[in-house]
């Protein structure tokens, strides 16, 4: 959750800037959310498609006519492919509302979080 909750923050701060060019701005703040983390690099594609979910459950976005990104099995490349997609997704969900990026990171992150609670709750 600490990486996701990294993740979901950065991205919402991410400036159309920090993505132009080779994206080495990108690929440094994923390397220090995983490092803040404590997180693998490998669990990160997973975590970030859990991010997806509920941002699109928080939102007022269709999820069936929202685009499924494909994750490719070179993690190193698939890790910022999501994220680049992910920064327009919280930017879609958030105009979806009429609110900013900051809020609906903060609506998704809750609503994942009690989702996680209710998991282990059950499990």
């Amino acid at each position: 959750m600490k990486f996701v909750t990294l993740a979901a923050n950065g991205l919402a701060e991410l400036r159309d800037d920090d993505l132009r060019g080779n994206q080495l701005n990108l690929e440094l703040e994923v390397s220090v959310w995983l490092r803040r983390s404590g997180a693998d690099l490998s669990a990160a594609p997973r975590a970030l498609l859990a991010l997806r979910r509920a941002l699109l459950e928080v939102s007022a976005l269709d999820a069936d006519t929202e685009p499924m990104p494909i994750v490719i099995a070179d993690t190193q490349q698939a890790v910022p492919n999501l994220c680049i997609y992910l920064r327009g997704l919280i930017g879609r969900a958030a105009a979806s509302l009429g609110v900013d990026r900051p809020a609906i990171v903060e609506a998704a992150l809750a609503h994942l979080g009690a989702a996680v609670a209710e998991a282990r709750r059950t499990s």
